[in-house]
């Protein structure tokens, strides 16, 4: 029985193992090749230390069964579990230093201990506008009681133009509110069969900001003092959005001005639509030509003059505000190149623009779990980028 159990063990370690092996391996290849890689740049921001633990335990597990007489089975063990092991370390320590020196704090405990991250509930939700028989609204997370109004964070969620809502990253909205933040988490107008939002889903966003400045100071907030952070596709919303303020498009149609932001943040931005239609890896149901097609209504060549409108290098000033930029280098949607051509072309043309590389992640490397590593580090860099601009 005995025997048994430890046969079992060692089978588990090498399971474990292996498949922490493919994972490092699936990290070091092209993310837009294949799934296989997809997957593995996936894995590490949010959960790498759960593999690193795996195969720790495994190499312990093949020590104690060599311990035992059972060499050749522990040995074997061994020989998959200690590369494991250290290819997780080498993974880990190359993605936590990127953060460090970007300013990011990692508390190294909670980095096991994850959550969900559609909670908590906002404090409040409140109608921004009804448009085409649609109600658009905000989740409002409010700071502690402070002494004098809070700044104020306007948040663009992601999903392709086509999903996500307001509080898909509830953990995030709560933690920025909770350092001092009245956070308003906005709707937009998603694009669905032939109805595509590529003229509606920006308008949606100027008037939420608006609504924001005009409303700002009832739940605490300084409306002179506003960022814009968003993530992918609102990544882009935000990014256009606060550019086109800056150079003086700051007219809502909903009637109201829209303030400059002090500053912008943004992750995996969908800056250049084009590159995601024609590198991006086609993950079933989210594939990149299926999402800019039905954002235009069409192919970029068939719609030239769409895909201009909504890419962000179109709204590049130097009158825009100081913009950071956190790029997933792994990133199978929203593919490095892009992001880096726009990175380029914003400095050419003024831009005070920070970028932030995180080595090993995809695509919302940040968004999985709550307090995962990855998690941390988007939080607190990007606080780290607000707080030095606008404190």
């Amino acid at each position: 029985m005995k025997r048994i159990s430890l046969t079992v063990l060692a089978l588990l370690g090498i399971v474990a193992s292996a498949a922490v092996i493919c994972a490092a391996i699936g990290a070091f290849v092209d993310p837009t090749s294949s799934l296989f890689a997809v997957i593995g740049s996936m894995v590490w921001a949010p959960f790498g230390p759960f593999l690193f633990l795996a195969t720790l335990a495994a190499c312990l597990a093949g020590f104690m069964l060599r311990m035992m007489g059972m060499r050749r089975l522990g040995g074997l063990v061994l020989v998959l579990a200690v590369p494991g092991t250290i290819g997780a370390g080498f993974i880990l320590t190359r993605i936590a230093l990127a953060g460090v020196a970007a300013g990011a704090e990692i508390n190294l405990p909670a980095v096991v201990m994850l959550g969900t991250m559609e909670e908590p509930a906002p404090d409040s939700v409140e109608t921004v506008r009804s448009v085409e028989g649609t109600e658009l609204r905000a989740a409002i997370y409010r700071p502690p009681s402070m002494a004098t109004p809070a700044p104020v964070i306007v948040y663009i969620h992601g999903g392709g133009f086509m999903t996500g809502t307001p509080t898909e990253t509830a953990a995030d909205l709560r933690w920025f509110a909770d350092n001092g933040w009245l956070v308003v988490s906005v709707e937009y107008r998603l694009f669905g069969t032939d109805s595509p939002t590529w003229d509606k889903a920006p308008d949606d966003v100027r008037c939420a900001l608006a609504w924001t400045y005009r409303n700002a100071t009832r739940f605490g907030g300084d409306p002179t003092r506003l960022a814009i952070l968003g993530d992918s596709a609102g990544g882009n919303l935000a990014i256009n959005a606060g550019f086109a303020a800056a150079a003086g498009g700051g007219k809502s149609i909903c009637g109201a001005d829209i303030a400059v932001p002090m500053a912008i943040a943004v992750q995996y931005p969908a800056v250049d639509p084009v590159s995601i239609y024609e590198d991006g890896f086609p993950i079933p149901g989210f594939a990149p030509r299926m999402l800019i097609e039905g954002y235009i209504g069409g192919s970029p060549d068939l719609y030239p003059e769409r895909i201009a409108a909504v890419s962000s290098a179109t709204f590049l000033t130097p009158d825009a505000p100081p913009t950071l930029v956190i790029l997933p280098e792994r990133d199978s949607l929203v593919v490095t190149s892009g992001t880096l051509a726009f990175v380029q072309d914003a400095r050419a043309a003024g831009v005070d623009l920070e970028l932030v590389r995180i080595p090993f992640a995809n695509h919302v490397y940040n968004q999985l779990a709550a307090n995962s590593l990855g998690n941390q580090i988007g939080r607190t860099v990007r606080l780290r980028f607000l707080e030095q601009h606008m404190r």
